[in-house]
């Protein structure tokens, strides 16, 4: 006897090498698939090896699990689809996959009595952990896709998805402007490109492990941090502004953080 397909699939856009397509028990628990076209559903069938495309989202009235995954200008359309159709939620999870939306986007099909989640991958973990979020029907749903020896789920609480984002923030945009900033300050000091990577990495690798052994114990406070200004100022005034007023909030928030830790 044949294992009932307990997972829908909303999809559309491109999903050659998305993560969704590397879901471990994917192929042998996806059954309806629903796009813009029968077509399309097709198409992505055909690439999951996996599931059998429909052309209504009344197919997905037998899953447990229902896993939408499309371009952001889409979702909506896609939402008001699935919350207009005569499913009945109560008892299914619909999970939203996704690197930014989490699942406050999905608060009409909660309404409907769906439990609400949404999952995307922890970048630098090449597919082997999860950032999951959501109601615990749709995080142990979701647990169950994509858990597998040494793939995992990592799960926060509904609606925390943000704070998680802005340490994505720091350890990208914010931290390779201040790469960038000691690179230029390095140029600036004659060090050659070559040279200067070497450096960088080095010293990178020193504050981590030092912040990963003590924490915030381990702050280094700048030396004579007013000189370093003075000599950038002649060379490249913006860059100065940039380091030491990244500098004075550095400090900032290690002042703030021990005299919370005082505190307590």
């Amino acid at each position: 006897m044949k294992k009932a397909k307990s997972v829908a699939l909303v999809a559309a856009g491109n999903l050659t090498d998305s993560f969704v397509s590397k879901f471990y028990w994917l192929s042998d628990r996806l059954g309806p698939v629903k796009s813009t076209s029968i077509r399309l559903a097709s198409r992505i069938v055909n690439y999951l090896r996996a599931g059998r495309p429909v052309d209504s989202c009344a197919e997905f009235q037998a899953c447990t699990l229902i896993l939408v995954y499309v371009p952001d200008r889409m979702l909506p359309e896609m939402l008001r689809e699935l919350a207009c159709s005569r499913i009945d939620f109560r008892g299914k999870a619909v999970v939203l996959c996704s690197d930014g939306h989490d699942s406050s986007e999905l608060v009409e099909l909660r309404a409907r009595g769906a439990a609400v989640g949404s999952i995307g991958p922890i970048p630098g973990f090449e597919d082997l952990r999860y950032l999951i979020e959501g109601d615990p029907l749709a995080v142990r749903e979701t647990r169950r896709l994509v858990e597998h020896r040494e793939r995992r789920g990592v799960v926060i609480e509904r609606s925390l998805k943000p704070l998680f984002l802005a340490a994505l923030t720091c350890t990208g945009s914010v931290l390779f402007s201040v790469v960038m900033a000691a690179s230029e300050s390095l140029r600036h000091a004659g060090v050659t490109p070559l040279v200067s990577a070497s450096i960088l990495e080095r010293q990178l690798g020193r504050t981590l492990r030092s912040y990963v052994r003590a924490g915030r114990k381990a702050f280094p406070v700048p030396r004579d941090l007013q000189r370093q200004i003075r000599a950038l100022a002649a060379a490249d005034p913006a860059l100065a502004r940039y380091i030491e007023d990244s500098s004075r909030l550095a400090e900032r928030l290690l002042v703030g953080r021990q005299a919370q830790v005082a505190g307590r």
